[in-house]
């Protein structure tokens, strides 16, 4: 295992109440969106939130999408066809595996009148040092991973 687990904590899972910030839930075990063996998204239990650092070094990645997160390099995400890298790996252009998204090929119109063809994943528009930051750790059995609020699936311990 090349990746850990390790968020900024200002960085916001999606839980059945909407986005909260890791460090709000320290010490606490949460329903969280997740993925099953089957590609499935379902909610599962986030257990064993705790700080593994005050002051570490972090990345910020800025998605298509409008959203940004930050984590520690080693965190490990998942591309859109599936596979594990971490976020140092990570370059712009690179297709991250979508929490809701349509179908590949469709074609829609975002917020703004745009018009798009769904690429099933959420590409990153920029990766780049994001400071030091307070980092958490986190558990999601049994498939160990879980989705950031910005849309992002994500590897847990």
């Amino acid at each position: 295992m090349d990746w850990l687990c390790g968020l900024a904590a200002e960085t916001q899972v999606e839980t059945p109440d909407g986005p909260m910030e890791i460090r709000k839930v320290a010490g606490k075990e949460i329903p969280v969106f997740s993925r099953d063996a089957n590609g499935r998204v379902r909610f599962r239990m986030m257990r064993q939130v705790r700080c593994m650092g005050a002051s570490e070094p972090v990345l910020r990645v800025s998605l298509e999408n409008g959203w940004s997160f930050r984590a520690v390099p080693r965190q490990g995400v998942f591309l859109a066809e599936g596979t594990i890298v971490t976020l140092a790996e990570l370059a712009p252009g690179v297709l991250l595996y979508p929490a809701f998204h349509y179908p590949k090929g469709y074609r829609f119109r975002t917020d703004g009148g745009e018009e798009r063809e769904s690429a099933h994943g959420w590409r990153v528009e920029s990766i780049e040092a994001g400071g030091d930051a307070e980092v958490f750790s986190l558990h999601v059995p049994p498939e160990r991973c879980f989705f950031l609020s910005a849309g992002v699936l994500c590897c847990s311990e």
